[in-house]
């Protein structure tokens, strides 16, 4: 519990996931999380900086050198050098502070003694705690501030005790045992690269992503050898028939009945027949394939076809916050006194307010994360969803103001380069989201007062 300075600005990042073994390793904006360090830096007034879980992705890093750990391996990577440089060189301000909770792909930084020593010697971390709760005086009344990563509310992600390294939820082997396996493969066909199967969001949408990238592909291989071939044959095939009528009757029309070369205009004929009814069996075949791998889903997926790992979270956070149930990470503390909850892990940044048990107006805010994202789009023809890419660079600032507890959802806008092929950008023509152009400053995306 800490009862803050007047004038102190909180700051929360989760979920950058920074670290990995080659091809696993999906952190790409270092340059802009170290501005934002070097922004807090030259920052007036005391600044806690929580390093709200998941700031390491120690579950992406297979075998680690003898005489290191997985964060000083990672510290050590030349790309990172300018980032924990800006970190250590914020800590060492007066009044600046950095606290580092634990996530479920961190959850090493509190069973590894010597990850923690690495943190603390190189100057990069003040504190280590399971939560962060704080109090800042706002006119004259203590606000409530309370923080923990969130994966503790999400089944598959549970970690009991942070201090057993055998205490490996479901959502742990899932990432070891599967993606960080898989990824190192990168591209295995024309339109699946492996290497992106840990950007799709969210991962429950991976099966779709798979079946989405197989279909596109094999649309386009259709398209390429076998449509394009054919059409620019039956053009060939229709110049020369009419050359041949024109020099034999003085006239002739493009588009006949095929009389100069009747055996290959019924070989065309035959061709489209037979054309249609293969798309019609391929259609069919796609439709029941379809409905059987939603029944599947509907089967194996708690919630549903449609379950929202986000959604999900954010309803357990109401009812923690109605008082309905306790806080996970610090189960004494009475939940509807908390003017602000901060949480991460989903990767979904959002803020909303919200009538807590007692009444008042309480703000829910989760983190967001550090990471492009692949998300699905629907396309214009009835098919499987279309995967963009989006860079969510997102955190949150508290601090109080004249009219009160401020909360502000921030973004660094970032483009992101898309690897759709020929197919999916014609189909998803105008879905696509647009991107914002380079060099955009951070912006507010959300906030609320309290």
């Amino acid at each position: 519990m800490l009862k803050l300075r007047e004038g102190t600005t909180i700051v929360f990042v989760s979920d950058s996931h920074i670290g990995g073994d080659p091809g696993c390793d999906g952190f790409e904006s270092p340059e802009e999380l170290r501005a934002l360090l070097e922004g807090l830096t030259d920052r007036d007034g005391p600044v806690e900086l929580v390093l709200a879980g998941d700031f390491f992705d120690f579950l992406q890093i297979g075998i680690v050198p003898e005489n290191a750990n997985r964060a000083s391996l990672t510290i050590s990577r030349p790309e990172y050098e300018a980032l924990f440089d800006a970190l250590g060189k914020f800590r060492e301000k007066e009044a600046k502070r950095v606290i580092y909770l634990p996530g479920n792909h961190d959850a090493e930084s509190f069973w590894n003694p010597d990850i923690q020593k690495t943190l603390s010697e190189l100057g990069l971390v003040d504190e280590f705690a399971y939560s962060y709760l704080a109090y800042l005086k706002v006119g004259g009344e203590w606000k409530t501030i309370y923080c923990e990563h969130g994966n503790q509310l999400d089944a598959a992600n549970i970690v009991e005790d942070y201090h057993d390294p055998l205490d490996t939820p479901l959502g742990h082997h899932v990432v070891m045992d599967f993606t960080r396996r898989v990824a190192p493969f990168g591209r295995i066909s024309g339109g699946l690269d492996l290497s992106e199967i840990k950007m799709v969001y969210p991962l429950v949408a991976i099966p779709r992503w798979v079946a989405g990238r197989y279909f596109y592909d094999f649309v386009g291989k259709v398209a390429s050898y076998l449509l394009l071939p054919m059409l620019f044959a039956y053009l060939v095939y229709r110049l020369a028939a009419y050359f041949v009528v024109r020099a034999a009757t003085g006239s002739g029309e493009f588009i006949g009945r095929g009389r100069a070369f009747p055996h290959i205009h019924a070989l065309f004929l035959d061709i489209v027949i037979f054309g249609f009814v293969i798309l019609l069996i391929f259609a069919v075949f796609f439709l029941v394939i379809r409905h059987t791998v939603r029944r599947i889903m509907a089967t194996t997926t708690p919630g549903g076809p449609r379950y929202s790992p986000a959604q999900m979270s954010q309803d357990k956070i109401r009812s923690i916050l109605n008082g309905q149930a306790r806080l996970p990470m610090a189960p004494d503390l009475d939940p509807t006194t908390i003017d602000v909850f901060v949480s991460g892990h989903t990767h979904l940044p959002s803020l909303e307010t919200v009538e807590n048990g007692s009444g008042r107006a309480t703000v829910m805010v989760n983190s967001g994360c550090w990471l492009r994202q692949l998300q699905p789009v629907s396309p214009r023809l009835k098919g499987p969803p279309i995967f963009v890419s989006k860079f969510v660079l997102t955190y949150v600032v508290v601090s109080a103001g004249d009219a009160g507890l401020g909360v502000e959802l921030w973004e660094y806008p970032k483009p992101a380069g898309q690897r759709l092929s020929r197919v999916e950008r014609l189909i998803s023509w105008g879905r696509i989201p647009d991107q914002p152009s380079q060099g955009s400053k951070p912006r507010v995306r959300a906030d609320a007062t309290v």
